[in-house]
């Protein structure tokens, strides 16, 4: 009998909580959602940053909005990145010159292999980034999220990685022009 009583309460409360929402007696989502802040996870925002001693911005200030300093904490706000406004994970990085504004920009050195703990990445534009023959990133199968993949004119080196097969997700893959002359040709792992 004591169960019956707390499951009367139960729909009680909840039956008093519709009738308010439905008599016009409203909540004030406004101030309760400017008092949540959904900022990107930390160790997301290390891996951008790992990614970014990976590159030169030849402009000083393409990427000027991504570092440690207190204003510029939140990597949902960097320019190319997206997150999700629920969760805060990186959802997209993207350095295209749509984004960025400008072309050929930035000169790689390597790409870092923290991008790894980006694991709900789903888009990654990287293109005309030239990364001087180093190798291509093995780690990129493991982004298993992606939809989206652009690496054209990167200028990589190295034997590229039959896994990148494995992204049942992609919807959009380029490797057009990916790597420099003389290298293996793209179509082999593609079967």
């Amino acid at each position: 009998m004591q169960g019956h009583g707390r499951c009367l309460k139960l729909f009680l409360a909840f039956a008093l909580l519709l009738l308010q929402y439905t008599q016009g007696g409203e909540v004030d989502h406004s101030q309760r959602d400017t008092n949540v802040t959904i900022r990107c996870i930390e160790r997301e925002r290390q891996a951008l940053l790992a990614f970014k001693r990976g590159l030169v911005d030849k402009s000083d200030d393409l990427l000027s909005s991504w570092g440690s300093e207190a204003q510029k904490q939140d990597c949902c706000r960097w320019v190319g990145v997206s997150c999700s406004n629920q969760t805060g994970h990186v959802l997209q990085l993207d350095l295209s010159n749509e984004v960025v504004g400008e072309f050929d920009n930035f000169q790689g050195k390597m790409i870092s292999p923290k991008l790894i703990e980006l694991h709900h990445l789903q888009h990654l534009a990287l293109p005309w980034i030239n990364f001087n023959g180093s190798q291509f990133p093995y780690f990129i199968s493991s982004l298993t999220n992606l939809r989206y993949l652009d690496l054209s004119s990167t200028n990589f080196g190295g034997k590229f990685p039959s896994q990148v097969g494995n992204l049942t997700n992609l919807v959009y893959l380029d490797l057009s022009a990916i790597f420099s002359i003389g290298r293996q040709p793209l179509i082999s792992f593609l079967n």
